[in-house]
């Protein structure tokens, strides 16, 4: 390891206000007391002299310089460490190299815990708005506990936090003074994705502090007791509090989530599906696409007129209450026609209930679509629609049906107002 460099030992406890300390800590193999130990792997060879930091779990940054990962300690030439001395507790362990990184949140019980070999992984960034109707802005300081990265949302409330290591995480956002904790919820990073925090109209959260930047103490030990479980997504009990949690529920980039949705690409009987060939195997038609910095899905067809292919999942088998539902957003391109459908459907059901959008013209190129209950078809406008109040609250199943084209390309399909 570097002699020039700080290291992090017994000082942990005061992380929160100095950051490191002079006491040097060992590598892995040779003799120590009780600490965290761990070997770091970056593109499949071990990650030397990585940074690594180690926070108390409700850690809060001081740092505005957008930086994730500030070191404290880094690996040794074989990609190891040793953490000593701790006390034990919760803590939000990070590492970094090269642009990937790696956190996860840890509980010490004063033992050996040995987390074997860690993998680094390219970042995520999550964006949102923090502003209500009038565009005021309800939050000035964005963070995670437990990383060192604070940001400062723009005039209408906006921010991007970039950078941050996939995973969950548990995302905070501060009062101008950064003394109060205005909002924090759960959100889940994936790697080369961008996911959303949307808040709007917030109602009054001035008795919930946060730490004060110029003390030691943690974020829990000076907040209210329920000011944490006031402020998450969930519980928010305000009238006037609105709160749009996004669900990624497909962003094609993990097989085993995919299988396990089941979804299906399939034709009516004035349309054929092209590729892919095999159709027991719908990953086959999940593609590496460049201009969407990472994988897509891509079906090709032809179709005589009136006819259709659906790209589509059931989500549940006695249906899912959508009442809260704000709008579902997505990628698409290809040719023809796109309608997004919600819908009650089964095979022998005689009360298949559908609720979908007029036709969207699909191009060649990216096309962010954003659809909206009000966006569904009324009965009288179509009469293949029974409307979005027949069916919100007994969702089924999610469809795609593509039109009097050839390809029907999707990716990041997401959720805004609800999960399930």
């Amino acid at each position: 390891m570097r002699a020039n460099k700080w290291f992090l030992t017994a000082a942990i406890p005061l992380l929160g206000l100095w950051g490191c300390d002079s006491s040097q800590a060992k590598g892995p193999g040779s003799e120590t007391t009780n600490g965290i130990v761990a070997t770091v792997i970056s593109d499949g060879m071990v990650a030397s002299y990585a940074s690594v930091t180690l926070h108390k779990a409700d850690f809060i940054s001081n740092d505005t310089t957008g930086t994730v990962v500030v070191p404290n300690y880094e690996t040794d030439s074989l990609g190891g460490f040793t953490l000593e001395d701790l006390d034990t507790g919760k803590y939000r362990l990070s590492i970094a190299l090269g642009g990937k990184l790696h956190s996860e949140e840890i509980s010490y019980s004063g033992n050996t815990l040995d987390l074997g070999e860690i993998t680094l992984e390219a970042p995520g960034t999550v964006s949102g708005t923090f502003a209500d109707g009038n565009g005021e802005t309800l939050a000035s300081w964005i963070g995670v506990y437990g990383l060192d990265i604070l940001v400062r949302t723009d005039s209408e409330g906006n921010f991007t936090l970039s950078g941050l290591p996939a995973g969950e995480l548990k995302i905070f956002a501060l009062s101008e003074d950064r003394k109060s904790v205005v909002a924090d919820t759960n959100l889940t990073v994936k790697t080369s994705k961008t996911c959303s925090w949307i808040h709007t109209d917030l109602a009054d959260r001035s008795s919930s502090s946060a730490e004060d930047p110029g003390s030691s103490s943690s974020p829990e030990e000076s907040k209210s007791s329920s000011s944490a479980e006031s402020s998450s997504s969930s519980e928010l009990s305000s009238s006037s509090s609105k709160e749009f949690i996004s669900m990624v529920f497909e962003d094609f980039e993990d097989s085993v989530s995919f299988a396990a949705k089941n979804w299906y690409f399939s034709a009516d009987t004035a349309a054929q599906i092209n590729y892919p060939t095999l159709l027991s195997n719908y990953w086959d038609a999940v593609v590496d696409n460049s201009d969407r910095n990472g994988h897509v899905f891509s079906g090709y067809f032809s179709t005589e007129p009136g006819g259709y292919v659906i790209f589509g999942t059931r989500i549940s088998t006695e249906g899912i209450d959508m009442s809260d539902l704000d709008s579902v957003t997505f990628y698409a391109k290809g040719s023809g026609n796109l309608r997004f459908a919600l819908e009650r459907w089964e095979s022998t059901s005689s009360d298949n209930l559908k609720a979908w959008t007029k036709d969207l013209p699909l191009t060649s190129s990216w096309t962010r679509f954003s659809v909206s209950p009000t966006d569904f078809q009324l009965p009288e406008d179509d009469t293949l629609s029974t409307g979005w109040e027949s069916v919100k609250k007994t969702v089924t199943r999610v469809h795609f049906f593509a039109t009097s084209g050839q390809e029907i390309s999707l990716d990041d399909i997401t959720v805004y107002g609800l999960t399930f």
